[in-house]
């Protein structure tokens, strides 16, 4: 895969995905690979690989999410419109794209992630 805007770190500045929650949202990256504990605010940005049941409780405090995998019937997708924060899903390999601390700009109504 080749992308037209990439940083000086081969990271693309926007990356087109799945809309899975409207809204949009700023703010720094956590990547979780699985339902750990982790410090985890309304400007906490969640990178993870897919969701299940255990991922709510870990959802319910995030600002938003960006999963690897799924769509708009996803879990993930479902319980962000339901906890009312935007959600990208279908990002291949977020998880390893990402980095804790990274600024981003996720917009659920497009699908898009834009590296800040």
């Amino acid at each position: 895969e080749t992308y037209p805007l990439a940083r000086h770190d081969g990271l693309p500045m926007f990356l087109q995905g799945i809309a899975g929650s409207p809204g949009q949202g700023e703010g720094t990256i956590k990547v979780l690979t699985q339902g750990q504990t982790a410090e985890i605010n309304a400007t906490t940005i969640l990178v993870v690989p897919y969701t299940d049941a255990g991922w709510a409780p870990v959802l319910s405090r995030a600002g938003g999410l960006i999963a690897e995998v799924g769509g708009r019937l996803s879990h993930g997708a479902i319980v962000a419109r339901e906890y009312g924060i935007p959600a990208v899903m279908d990002i291949a390999d977020a998880t390893q794209r990402f980095q804790d601390g990274q600024r981003v700009r996720i917009d659920g109504e497009r699908g898009t992630v834009e590296l800040l």
